[in-house]
C-alpha cells in the first residue's frame, strides 16, 4: 500500500500533532520525513546552538517514532527535489504538514504545490487562531495588539488530539541522510526532548504561572528559583517539542484551579504572551515585508548611525552598562535571554547607540535557541519604535533605572559579570562612579543623557521630514 507523508518541520513531537493525527485517519502507512534544507542550514541567520538543539530534538523524535513502530526518514537538499524523489520512489499521494508562516516557507510550499503531483494537507499546528480566522469589522488584519487580543480571547480554541498506534511505512530500502555537523558554539544546550519540555510546562503550571505577573520581570540569579521568573518554554515552542494547544489548555486549567484573583490575573498575563506571539505571527503573514523593512514607513528616512566599536561592544557585553552587558553575556553563554532584558538591550542599541534595529535582530537570530522570525522581528521593531503598535521612539529606556528596578540587588549582574562580583550594592548599577572602579570592566561607551538627546533630535528631524 502506498504511504502518506508527514513532513516534520517545526513540530518535533509525536503527541498532539495535527499532521500525524490527520494522516492516521487515512488508514494508510505513514512516512514521517524531515528535510535538511541548505537554504536554512547555511543561512547567515542560522544559530549553531539553535541547530544543535534542533538536531537533538530530531534524534529524540526519531526515538519516539521507533517506539511507536515507525522511523524518521532523513533527507538533505531542496525540499521540492527531495519530495519529488520520495514521491517517485514510494508512490505517496498525500502530504500532511504544519504551516510555517515565514516568507521563505510560504514560497517553498507554493513551489511544492505547483511542482508535485500530490495532495497537500496544510494544517495550522503552531497557532491557536490562524491568520484567516480573525479580522477587524471591515475585514482587515489587526495592526494594534489590544483589539487583536480582545477579539482573540472571544474565539474558540482547538483542543488537543490523541495519537494512537498506527501503521508506518518501511523505510529500510530508502537511503538515509546523516545529521549535519554543526560548528562549535560554546553554548550549554538544554535537553531537547518533548518529555523534558512537557515536564517544564507541568512544573511551571504548578507554581510559576501563579507568580508570572510579578516574576516575569525579575532579573535575579538564574539559579535561584528560575521557575518563578519565566517558563523557559520558548525553545520548546520554537521547535514544536511542546504543543501550543497543550500550553494553552494547561493555562486554562491552572486558571480554573484557583479562586485567587491575583493568581488568575497572573495566568492571564501568561496567556497574553501567547497572544503577543500569535499577533506578531499574523503581522508577518499579512505584511511579509516587515522581515527586512520597517512596518512604519516613516522610519525609512531615519538616519541610523553605525559605529563598529559600539556595535562590537554591545555584541560582546562590554558597553559599560552592567544590565546590558549581563543580558548580552547571558545570550552568548546560554542562547537565551530574559524578555525584560531583551527589551533593555534592544532599546540601548537602537536609541542610545542609534544603530539600525536590523543589525540587532540579525544578531539575536544568530544566537537565540528560540529564534523565531515573527517574534524576534516583532520584538525588535516594537523596541525600536518602527513596528506595528510599537512603543513610541521617544520612550527611551534608562538602563540605570531599568537595572535598579528589575535587578535591585544586582544578583543578575554579578552572576553574568564576574568582574563586578565584589562591587557593593550602591555601585553595582553604575560601577564607573566608584572611587576606584573595578579593574577589567569598561567605562560606559556613551553617556546615556547625551545619547538620549541625540536620539530625540534624530526623531524630531524625522518628524519634520515626514510633514514636508
Amino acid at each position: 500500500m502506498t504511504p502518506v507523508i508527514v513532513w516534520y518541520r517545526r513540530d518535533l513531537r509525536t503527541y498532539d500533532h495535527l499532521p500525524l493525527y490527520h494522516a492516521m485517519q487515512t488508514d494508510r502507512p505513514i512516512l514521517p520525513v524531515f528535510i535538511f534544507d541548505p537554504a536554512i542550514l547555511e543561512s547567515k541567520r542560522a544559530s549553531p546552538a539553535r541547530l544543535e538543539f534542533m538536531l537533538n530534538g530530531l534524534s529524540a523524535l526519531r526515538d519516539d517514532l521507533r517506539q511507536m513502530g515507525g522511523d524518521l526518514y532523513l533527507a538533505h537538499g531542496n525540499p521540492v527535489d527531495v519530495l519529488a524523489d520520495l514521491v517517485d520512489k514510494t508512490g505517496a499521494t498525500d502530504l500532511f504538514y504544519g504551516i510555517d508562516y515565514t516568507p521563505y516557507a510560504r514560497k517553498r510550499d507554493e513551489a511544492i504545490a505547483q511542482s508535485l503531483n500530490i495532495v497537500m494537507h496544510p494544517l495550522h499546528d503552531r497557532l491557536l487562531v490562524p491568520p484567516h480566522a480573525i479580522a477587524t469589522a471591515d475585514g482587515k488584519p489587526y495592526t494594534v495588539y489590544t483589539p487583536f487580543k480582545n477579539k482573540w480571547r472571544t474565539l474558540q480554541k482547538p483542543t488537543c488530539v490523541d495519537i494512537h498506534p498506527t501503521h508506518f511505512y518501511d523505510i529500510s530500502h530508502l537511503p538515509q541522510a546523516k545529521f549535519p555537523i554543526i560548528r562549535q558554539h560554546g553554548v550549554q544546550i538544554p535537553p531537547a526532548t518533548s518529555e523534558y519540555g512537557r515536564d517544564l510546562l507541568s512544573q511551571f503550571m504548578g507554581r510559576g504561572v501563579y507568580d508570572y505577573a510579578d516574576g516575569r520581570n525579575r532579573l535575579g540569579n538564574p539559579s535561584d528559583n528560575p521557575q518563578t521568573q519565566t517558563s523557559f518554554l520558548s525553545p520548546y515552542i520554537r521547535f514544536g517539542l511542546v504543543s501550543i494547544r497543550d500550553i494553552y489548555w494547561s493555562a486554562r486549567e491552572a486558571y480554573e484551579t484557583t479562586s485567587s484573583n491575583h493568581k488568575r490575573d497572573s495566568v492571564s498575563t501568561f496567556v497574553d504572551e501567547i497572544i503577543w506571539h500569535e499577533f506578531y505571527t499574523h503581522i508577518l503573514w499579512h505584511f511579509p515585508h516587515v522581515k527586512t523593512r520597517n512596518f512604519n514607513p516613516k522610519f525609512d528616512d531615519m538616519t541610523w548611525q553605525y559605529d563598529h566599536h559600539h556595535f562590537t561592544a554591545w555584541c560582546e557585553g562590554r558597553t559599560g552598562y552592567p544590565i546590558v552587558d549581563a543580558a548580552m553575556r547571558q545570550l552568548l553563554k546560554t542562547g537565551w535571554m530574559h524578555n525584560r532584558a531583551r527589551m533593555i538591550v534592544a532599546s540601548f542599541l537602537t536609541k542610545d547607540l542609534l544603530i539600525d534595529w536590523r543589525l540587532g535582530e540579525a544578531f539575536f537570530m544568530q544566537h537565540l535557541l528560540d529564534g523565531d522570525t515573527a517574534a524576534n522581528n516583532g520584538g525588535w521593531q516594537w523596541s525600536a519604535g518602527t513596528g506595528t503598535d510599537a512603543q513610541p521612539f521617544f520612550r527611551i529606556f534608562n538602563p540605570y533605572t531599568q537595572s535598579e528596578k528589575f535587578d535591585p540587588s544586582g544578583d543578575f549582574i554579578r552572576y553574568w559579570i564576574p568582574e563586578l562580583a565584589d562591587v557593593p550594592d550602591q555601585y553595582i548599577h553604575a560601577p564607573h562612579t566608584m572611587p576606584n572602579p573595578p579593574h577589567g570592566y569598561p567605562a560606559p561607551i556613551v553617556d546615556h543623557d547625551t545619547a538620549r538627546k541625540i536620539a530625540l533630535e534624530a526623531h524630531t528631524h524625522l518628524k519634520k521630514e515626514d510633514k514636508k
